[in-house]
């Protein structure tokens, strides 16, 4: 079947949707799903201007699906990796919660699994660790920082990692005509975004342009809650504060959706309470 659908399409058919009822994360991971699973990766630093976020613009001919939308760094994860994966982690989930939808809003992502901050965290790199391969996949492939890794090793790392979260939702792909060119049908990706951070020690191995991002730079946590709430794209970069004027103009291509800054988002919320919390006990 195809990968982007409409919402019509999915009743009956996507497993934790309508008429198919709740369903547990294991079951939509489970073979034949129509669940994209996804790796996310909120990738924070302290650099010359406090704890900060890294955000990216993705390009339009290394991106077709998302071309020109503010990001943060994303994978497609391969179903079998993906379940078998989350098997082996399953044990340390908590708030684990069905995956049920009753209609489609795009970015409405909401939150399956939590991990705990306090979990064990992994080098990067590691070779014992599948998480950790991944974030130096990620790196390396398409954040320009396969020297780095290179150079790297376990007792050398670049940062460590852990998984956060992991969320399903909606992501808005384009828009089907219809008969009624006043109507055309948007259609949309089921997602499972596994969601983790990388802590780096030195954000300045990260360029400012990649193959597959654009306009790479570091975004506080509080711009950066900022521009989800209010997708004003100068929010996660100041570069774009020229261009905020300009929003309603078709020359502006670049536009703050989708649910890998839904997932940063609540990573970054998560941390903030559980900061809150430790704070006042």
């Amino acid at each position: 079947m195809a990968k982007f659908y409409a919402e019509s399409e999915l009743d009956g058919i996507l497993t934790g949707f309508r008429s198919r009822g709740p369903a547990s994360l294991q079951e939509c991971l489970e073979l034949g799903t129509l669940w994209q699973p996804v790796f996310q990766v909120t990738i924070m630093a302290n650099t010359e201007n406090g704890f900060s976020v890294l955000t990216g613009t993705r390009r339009a001919d290394s991106n077709p699906t998302h071309p020109n939308v503010i990001s943060t760094p994303t994978s497609m994860l391969p179903l079998e990796f993906a379940r078998c994966y989350f098997e082996r982690v399953a044990e340390s989930a908590t708030d684990l919660a069905p995956i049920y939808f009753r209609g489609i809003r795009a970015d409405d992502l909401r939150t399956v699994a939590r991990f705990s901050e306090t979990q064990q965290r992994t080098a990067v790199p590691d070779p014992s660790s599948a998480l950790s391969f991944l974030v130096g996949d990620l790196l390396a492939r398409k954040l320009g920082c396969e020297g780095a890794m290179e150079a790297a090793s376990r007792e050398k790392p670049l940062g460590s990692c852990h998984l956060s979260m992991v969320g399903a939702g909606f992501s808005y792909v384009a828009d089907r005509p219809t008969a009624d060119p006043e109507a055309p049908e948007p259609l949309y990706e089921p997602l499972l975004m596994f969601g983790a951070i990388l802590e780096l020690k030195d954000p300045g191995i990260i360029p400012e342009h990649t193959s597959s991002y654009k306009d790479l730079c570091w975004t506080s946590p509080e711009d950066f809650a900022e521009g989800v709430r209010t997708k004003r794209i100068e929010s996660f970069n100041p570069k774009f504060l020229d261009l905020a004027d300009q929003a309603d103009s078709d020359t502006v291509t670049v536009c703050a959706r989708g649910l890998c800054l839904q997932t940063t988002n609540k990573v970054l919320a998560d941390l903030a309470a559980d900061a809150s919390v430790g704070t006042s006990s």
